[in-house]
This record gives C-alpha cells, structure tokens and sequence, in this order.
C-alpha cells in the first residue's frame, strides 16, 4: 500500500516537472509574449540598436520613421513591429492598430478583425523574435585594409629612461 502510494507520488510529481519543465522551455506562443520577448531583448547590452536595426529591416522602414511612429503610439518596439505588419495593406493605419491595442484588443483580436491570416502575423513576428534574440543579422563590419595596423602605423609605444649612474649591478 505504502510502495504504491510513493509510485503515485513519484509519477506525479515527474508529470509536473515535465509539464513545467516544456511549459518554461516553450516558444512564445501568443503575439503579446512574442512582443515581450522583443522588448526583453532592447533591455540588453545595445539592445535597442538590435531590435530598431531588425525592425527597421524588415519592414523596410527608416529607424526616423520608427522612431516617429513610437513616440506617437507609445507603443513598445516588439507590439509596434505587429502594428506595422498589420497596417502592411494601408488599411488600417498604423495610429487606428495602436488606439485598438490601446483600448484593450489583443493582436490575435485584432488581426481577424482586419482579415489577416493569424497563423502567417505569428510565424513573420516569430522569425523576428528568433532573429532578434540570436542577433542573427549583427554582425560587425569587415575590417578593411586601411583600418587595419601596418607596420609603419603602429600604436606609439612607452619609452621608460633607464637610470643613470653606477648601480649595483640590478637594474630594478
């Protein structure tokens, strides 16, 4: 009776951790965590130039325009790169998306009211996010033969006078 007790306990307890376990380790799945996750990223060393250099990639928009746009929705960059790609058609425009997450819609809400294709806004603000967070896309640029050092410009070095005078033989 007591072996099967501690059987169940154990079975169930493993069932929990790995429920917890895939639950923690799981992609976003919702636009909302999918933009959270964007934003977690601009919090990061040069974070913000990571994700307004993606974005404004991807969209094909200037980083002024983004910025503009920003400051006028008060959006954050993960929920104003899905308001953009709902807009993507002129219609809605960027301003009436951003008043109706604004209100209270979710993006899912807001993407079937506009008849997008839900499943198509996850996996482009997905492969952003993926982008994003792996910093696929930021890459230093290659050093070209004038920036690197040759031999007559090279770092000017320290000149450390010796003493003078007769010593004990040590010179430190």
């Amino acid at each position: 009776m007591i072996q099967s007790r501690c059987a169940a306990a154990s079975l169930v307890a493993i069932a929990v951790f790995l429920a917890v376990g895939f639950t923690w380790g799981a992609d976003p799945s919702t636009l909302e965590e999918l933009a959270a996750a964007i934003d977690r990223v601009r919090t990061g060393p040069d974070g913000e130039r990571v994700v307004l250099g993606h974005i404004s990639r991807k969209l094909g928009v200037s980083v002024q325009v983004l910025r503009a746009q920003r400051a006028r929705t008060g959006l954050d960059w993960g929920d104003l790169l899905i308001a953009n790609l709902l807009s993507k058609t002129n219609e809605p425009t960027i301003d009436h998306v951003a008043a109706e997450f604004k209100g209270g819609a979710g993006w899912a809400d807001i993407a079937r009211h506009h008849n997008v294709n839900l499943d198509q806004l996850i996996g482009e603000v997905r492969q952003a996010q993926q982008a994003i967070e792996q910093r696929s896309e930021d890459r230093a640029p290659p050093r070209s033969s004038e920036t690197q050092s040759s031999p007559g410009t090279s770092a000017p070095t320290t000149v450390v006078p010796m003493p003078t005078g007769k010593s004990s033989g040590s010179r430190y």
